[in-house]
C-alpha cells in the first residue's frame, strides 16, 4: 500500500516552515489542519499522497470571516520526498463554492501540478508556489539492500551454461535494482538457476504500484516479463524476453502499454532480429516501430558485466 500521509508528516512540514519563517508555530486545536504562529499568522495545512484534498465544512466555518492575510499551505507526499506549496488562505476561502461538495458537506478540491508550482481544478486561477522541498533520508535497510543486490550480481556464472527465460530475466532484475529503479516481473515463483534464487527474491516488488498507473493499462502491464518503475511507481522500461516464445505476442503486450511513454525492449537471441524487424513494419506496429528496442543476449549480458564491473569498484572505493 502506498504511505499515507500521516501526523507525523504534518509535524516534519511544520519544522521546516518554522526554519524557513524563523518563527514558533503552534497547533490550534481541535483541527490537525490549523496552525497559528506567534505573529498571529495563520496556516491552513492540508496533506496528502493523492492529487485530491478534503477540508471539513467546520474548518471553512471558521475561517469564512479571515481578514487577515494568512498562508495556505498544501503539501504532498511522495516515497521519497514531500513537497510544500503556498498560496493565499484569504483568496482561498474567497472561492470555496466553487469546491466540491461532499456528501458530508465538506469540501473538496483536486490540485494540477505545474513546473514551479500548483493551481487547483476547480478554479485555475488560484495558484501556490512550490516553497520546500523535504527529501527523505536515505535509510540503512536500503544500503543493506545495495550490498546484497551487489553480493548476488557478483555470483560467478559459468559462460558455457545455457540461460533460461528466467535467468535472462534476473539479470534484468538485478541491473534494475542496482540502478536504483523499483522491478517487477509478474513469474516470482519461477527460479533461476544460475543465481540460485525466486525470481520474487530478486525484485523490489511484489505487486505492481498500481496507484501510478493509468487502470486501463494495469492489466497489461502486470504481464510484461520485467518492469522497471521510479521512485514514485511509474512504469518507465518494459522488457519481452523471447527465449522460446513468439516475439509477435511480446510486442503485442508492449504496443497496449506504449501510451505509458515507457521505454520497450525484446530481449532475445540475435537469430530473431530479422524477424524483430519484419514484425515492427506490420499493422499495428509500425506506428510507433521506432519506439521498439531489439537487444540480443550478448548486449545484455555486455550491459550486466559492465554493472558488475561498477559494483566492484564501488565496493572497494567505498568499502561497502
Amino acid at each position: 500500500m502506498k504511505n499515507k500521509f500521516t501526523d507525523k508528516d504534518r509535524i516534519l512540514m511544520v519544522q521546516e516552515l518554522e526554519k524557513i519563517q524563523k518563527i514558533n508555530i503552534l497547533p490550534i486545536k481541535p483541527s490537525r489542519k490549523l496552525f497559528k504562529d506567534t505573529n498571529g499568522l495563520l496556516y491552513l495545512i492540508s496533506g496528502g499522497t493523492e492529487d485530491w484534498h478534503g477540508i471539513n465544512s467546520n474548518l471553512i466555518e471558521h475561517l469564512k470571516d479571515l481578514n487577515k492575510e494568512s498562508a495556505f499551505i498544501i503539501a504532498k507526499k511522495y516515497e521519497t520526498r514531500i513537497e510544500l506549496y503556498a498560496g493565499s488562505l484569504i483568496e482561498f476561502i474567497k472561492i470555496k463554492d466553487k469546491l466540491v461538495r461532499t456528501k458530508q458537506g465538506g469540501y473538496q478540491f483536486h490540485c494540477v501540478l505545474t513546473g514551479n508550482g500548483l493551481y487547483l481544478k476547480e478554479d485555475n486561477n488560484f495558484f501556490c508556489n512550490l516553497i520546500h522541498i523535504i527529501q527523505f533520508p536515505d535509510s540503512k535497510k536500503n544500503i543493506n539492500k545495495l550490498n546484497e543486490i551487489s553480493r548476488i550480481i557478483n555470483i560467478d556464472i559459468q559462460n558455457d551454461v545455457p540461460l533460461s527465460h528466467s535467468d535472462i530475466q534476473a539479470k534484468l532484475l538485478l541491473i534494475g535494482s542496482y540502478l536504483n529503479y523499483r522491478t517487477y516481473t509478474p513469474d516470482q515463483s519461477k527460479f533461476s538457476a544460475i543465481f540460485n534464487k525466486q525470481l520474487g527474491e530478486l525484485c523490489s516488488e511484489k505487486r505492481i504500484p498500481v496507484e501510478s498507473i493509468p487502470s486501463l493499462s494495469i492489466e497489461t502491464v502486470k504481464f510484461v516479463d520485467v518492469i522497471w518503475f521510479d521512485e514514485e511507481g511509474y512504469p518507465t522500461h518494459a522488457f519481452e524476453v523471447e527465449h522460446t516464445t513468439d516475439i509477435t505476442k511480446g510486442l503485442l503486450r508492449l504496443y497496449q502499454i506504449y501510451k505509458l511513454r515507457i521505454k520497450m525492449f525484446v530481449i532475445a537471441d540475435e537469430s530473431n532480429r530479422q524477424k524483430f524487424n519484419r514484425e515492427i513494419v506490420k499493422t499495428p506496429f509500425t506506428k510507433i516501430k521506432n519506439e521498439f528496442i531489439f537487444k540480443n543476449y550478448n548486449e545484455l549480458d555486455d550491459f550486466f558485466q559492465s554493472v558488475k564491473y561498477f559494483s566492484k569498484l564501488q565496493e572497494k572505493f567505498l568499502g561497502l
